[in-house]
């Protein structure tokens, strides 16, 4: 008999094969694991639990991480970091993208991971989308499908699944559907001309896996697309041919949770054309839905044709592809990399002058980074970040460093006096439009001195919009390659 557990893909806790993960991979069947910071400290570690696991229960299990370079980060070392898509976006280089994914593919693989939940294929438009931002190449659709797909058959090349998400894309959201349900109010033409390109040229490219979205879309269904036939089976098979697996986002987010159970979630998705349920955390939930599809299968309230088309799906993720030969050049992927961010750098003149002066008394102000690990991965940890911008500015004799709270706010008069006793200010903003503490320094900024501020842009290049006649440098990023092109521009000569 056909098991409906092998249908999911679950988060487990723990750096090594804990008694509590095999457990829960013995009792659900689960094919697939995702894999999560909470689980990653570095390349031998990661190598070690992906053939441990597997050894414990005597089965081949399918690793996914979401790698996708940039904002979305899950190792914070050992494994080259790249800017993400909006960077590439950038350059608009199908070749650059296409190294990219072999060199992601590469490195995956070395450590026993054979599925990348990438790329991003979620169009921009000009309104703030908390949830994708720097993760999208762009508001282009032929520009997206154009790299989506190189990156596809870079890491497909390299023997690394790709899955193409957020299907049929959620560019144009403006509420994040880790918290709460989106909700696209486009016509079906508009939204096929603007979101779908990319999508359709993933398919053609050879995606393995394509993932929806939590997101509803009126013209489509009165439902979020993670639980309409309409889209999940209608659009994704009839009408674009995919023959791929269909995996649902996390059923773990706010949007799937506002008015669903885990397990009703799970039911749901799979009932509406889905092939592998991804449940991140929760290991009684995790259970519960496996068991809710068991017993929704062994009452005949599923199609057995509809299981073993599914299955199917499944199996044929888990087949072995061969290995790439050698070890990964990460040499290559650091050249790579370094081109990438400095090539994506865009600098907005202002009233202050670019590079900074070092005989000016200077005062840079850096965000807090260490109130957000639960969110964010940093490379090199929360910290590594100020300690680059600290070495950069370390020649100035004259110098302060103020963090920023992220979490919190900060004193008006203490800046103030700050600002007042600096002949320069270089601010690092994270993201003013998430932070309200980032966007009142922007305010103060822009109020005491615009002639001599500068703002480095980290995650949201629309904060500009904030304080748009003081000098902006955005490398599209904030990890340490992204870093360094902008302290190039800003400190003449910075390493």
């Amino acid at each position: 008999m056909i098991d409906p557990g092998r249908l999911f893909m679950l988060g487990v806790e723990g750096t090594r094969p804990r008694p509590q993960a095999v457990a829960l991979l013995k009792a659900t069947n689960a094919s697939g694991v995702l894999l999560l910071a909470r689980n990653i400290q570095n390349p031998l570690q990661t190598r070690a639990l992906t053939q441990g696991l597997q050894d414990r229960l005597g089965r081949r299990l399918l690793f996914a991480v979401d790698h996708e370079g940039g904002n979305v980060l899950r190792f914070q070392r050992g494994i080259t970091v790249f800017p993400g898509n909006a960077a590439l976006g950038r350059l608009d280089s199908e070749r650059a993208a296409l190294e990219v994914g072999r060199q992601m593919g590469s490195e995956l693989r070395a450590l026993g991971i054979e599925m990348n939940l990438a790329p991003v294929l979620d169009v921009l438009t000009e309104r703030y989308n908390p949830g994708i931002g720097l993760r999208s190449f762009g508001s282009d659709p032929g520009l997206a499908a154009r790299l989506g797909a190189a990156m596809i058959r870079g890491l497909e090349a390299r023997g690394v699944r790709a899955c193409a998400k957020h299907f049929p894309g959620k560019g144009a959201a403006t509420k994040d559907a880790h918290v709460e349900l989106p909700t696209i109010h486009l016509s079906r033409p508009d939204f096929e001309k603007g979101h779908l390109l990319p999508f359709k040229a993933a398919i053609r490219s050879g995606a393995s896996a394509v993932m929806s979205s939590h997101v509803l879309y009126p013209f489509f269904d009165s439902l979020p697309a993670t639980f309409s036939k309409r889209i999940a089976t209608g659009l994704v098979r009839g009408e674009l041919g995919f023959e791929g697996a269909l995996i649902t986002d996390d059923l773990c987010m706010g949007a799937v949770l506002q008015d669903r159970t885990i397990p009703a979630a799970a039911l749901e998705a799979f009932q509406a054309g889905h092939d592998m349920l991804l449940i991140a955390f929760n290991p009684k939930e995790q259970r519960r839905a496996v068991e809710r599809l068991r017993e929704s299968c062994a009452k005949g309230a599923v199609e057995a044709s509809r299981l073993t088309e599914s299955l199917g799906r499944v199996e044929r993720l888990l087949e072995r592809r061969p290995k790439p030969r050698g070890l990964p050049d990460f040499e290559k992927g650091a050249r790579l990399c370094r081109m990438i961010a400095r090539e994506a750098l865009r600098v907005w003149p202002g009233q202050a002058r670019l590079p900074v002066s070092r005989r000016e008394s200077l005062l840079v102000l850096f965000p807090d980074l260490r109130s957000v690990t639960a969110r964010f991965t940093f490379e090199g940890g929360a910290l590594a970040p100020e300690r680059m911008i600290r070495r950069a500015f370390a020649a100035w004799k004259m110098r302060r460093f103020e963090r920023v709270p992220l979490e919190g706010s900060i004193s008006e008069e203490r800046l103030r006096m700050a600002v007042a006793e600096a002949g320069a200010v270089v601010c690092f903003c994270f993201e003013a439009a998430r932070f309200a503490a980032e966007k009142a320094v922007l305010e103060s900024l822009r109020r005491l001195a615009p002639s001599k501020t500068v703002v480095c842009y980290l995650r949201n290049p629309l904060d500009r919009e904030a304080a748009p006649e003081m000098t902006a440098v955005v490398p599209y990023g904030y990890h340490a390659a992204s870093l360094a092109s902008a302290l190039a521009v800003i400190v003449k000569g910075a390493r």
